[in-house]
């Protein structure tokens, strides 16, 4: 696509909740608004932690915060083989996943989660 201003090739991008040509020239731009995927996503997941090794007090609070239980259950929750620790939309899920990945902990998401 050419710029309308300045004839100069634009190029197609997205940043942050817009996405759009843009002129690298002339800084000129059509743009609207644009929504990620996941954000969209009505889908309600069930994110179960398993086979969960060197239980410490950081993963205990983790997850006391995310299942939304004391540290003693959460302590429990850890020990299991598998255990749901939240049900939420993708973007919730997403950033939960997130964390488990820092802390090493091994987890599974029902259903599949593409994101």
């Amino acid at each position: 696509m050419l710029c309308e201003k300045c004839k100069n090739k634009m190029y197609w991008c997205i940043q942050g909740s817009t996405q759009g040509w843009i002129c690298p020239a002339c800084g000129w731009g059509i743009v609207t608004t644009y929504i990620d995927e996941i954000d969209v996503d009505e889908t309600e997941y069930s994110l179960y932690i398993r086979n969960v090794v060197g239980i410490d007090k950081e993963k205990i609070s983790f997850v006391a915060k995310t299942a939304n239980v004391n540290y003693v259950i959460a302590k429990h929750m850890l020990e299991e083989e598998e255990t749901c620790i939240l049900k939420a939309k993708a973007s919730k899920i997403k950033a939960t996943i997130t964390k488990l990945q820092e802390l090493k902990i091994d987890f599974n998401v029902i259903p599949y989660f593409k994101y």
